[in-house]
């Protein structure tokens, strides 16, 4: 298993999706969870369009950190955290389809997943210290 250094900043992170008439809720919902792995989220939403996961710490992003990773995709994925970036925050777009087999795919683009991505949205004081530890350097 992957050594994944400690954040030494404190980060809010958010993942949600939409949900299109045509979906199981229960399907996008394993989605998410696929994205933050076993962490278990500080806040959950869940409305008939609409399903937010909130957590308070760096663990949702492990699996992303990992995966990114393993798929060789850490110079492409940094470049979209900071065009994304805006003031402390930023985000990435993962495939949904992807997310629910329990891989990561990111998008460039909301179309490039067709039923319409998941959202990861990240906040911190020192975002590029997070932006840093995502998706700087491989170990």
């Amino acid at each position: 298993m992957r050594r994944i250094p400690s954040l030494d900043t404190s980060v809010r992170v958010k993942v949600y999706a939409t949900v299109e008439p045509s979906e199981d809720p229960k399907k996008v919902e394993l989605a998410i969870k696929n994205v933050v792995g076993h962490v278990e989220p500080k806040n959950i939403m869940v409305e008939e369009d609409f399903i937010l996961y909130e957590f308070d710490d760096e663990k949702a992003l492990y699996f992303i950190y990992s995966k990114i990773r393993d798929r060789q995709v850490v110079s492409a994925v940094k470049r979209l955290l900071l065009s994304n970036k805006v003031g402390s925050s930023t985000k990435l777009m993962l495939n949904r389809q992807v997310a629910y087999v329990g891989n990561v795919v990111v998008c460039e683009e909301e179309g490039e997943s067709p039923l319409g991505p998941i959202f990861v949205e990240i906040e911190s004081p020192n975002i590029d210290n997070v932006i840093e530890w995502l998706a700087g350097k491989v170990f």
